[in-house]
């Protein structure tokens, strides 16, 4: 019993930091979109990042560190901040 309520919260605990790491890589792309500065934010939400620029696009991966597994979400937003 003590074995699968630690599964259930540590399973809540996990998507838990995966719903904040794809708030992060949302945030932090329109950020970047409109030109801001992201340091600030990006340690304010807890999280590290991976830029990558398309054509069109700027995609923002959030990375969560989490023992023993990291979660990554992607964002992206238009250049013009759209």
């Amino acid at each position: 019993m003590l074995l699968v309520g630690a599964a259930l919260i540590g399973g809540l605990v996990m998507a838990t930091q995966k719903v904040q790491a794809s708030f992060a890589a949302g945030s932090l792309a329109r950020a970047l979109a409109r030109g801001e500065s992201i340091d600030k934010l990006q340690k304010q939400l807890g999280v590290t990042t991976r830029i990558e620029h398309l054509d069109d696009f700027i995609c923002v991966h959030a990375i969560a560190a989490t023992e023993p597994i990291e979660i990554e979400e992607k964002s992206c937003a238009r250049k013009l901040g759209l």
